[in-house]
């Protein structure tokens, strides 16, 4: 786990001196975490993806304010799980309509959010879009 969180700690280095293969990097590491987390605290809601945007765009935007690159990991969890509640207090104030929601964007909260991620949405072309994003934002 050391040799992870060196490992990490020098990408969060490179990424935080401009370099764009060291962020494409971090999300390929842990966009699956990200999915992982974000799916399973939101049951499948069709937000998921748009959850899990906001949280890499923010993380890789604020890397200048992780004070330990070692402990990448355990911060990207934290800002996932604040994106997380962040979204849970804007639904919670503006409540869908019931049956206002299309089928086609329920997921199988039963299914391996992970794996189904991964085949349904590519994740090679997740990697790039986010990649891309955080360009454009930056």
């Amino acid at each position: 786990m050391a040799a992870s969180s060196e490992r990490d700690a020098a990408l969060v280095e490179a990424a935080r001196q401009g370099a764009l293969w060291a962020q494409d990097e971090l999300v390929a590491a842990y966009l699956p975490l990200v999915y992982n987390i974000v799916g399973r605290a939101l049951n499948g809601d069709a937000d998921v993806d748009d959850v899990v945007q906001e949280t890499m765009l923010r993380a890789l935007g604020q890397l200048g304010s992780l004070r330990d690159p070692e402990q990448f990991r355990s911060w990207l969890v934290a800002i996932t799980m604040n994106r997380i509640r962040s979204h849970w207090q804007t639904r919670q104030a503006a409540p869908a309509v019931a049956g206002q929601q299309d089928l086609h964007d329920v997921a199988d909260p039963g299914a391996d959010f992970v794996d189904l991620t991964i085949v349904q949405l590519g994740l090679q072309g997740q990697r790039r879009e986010v990649a891309e994003a955080t360009r454009c934002a930056g």
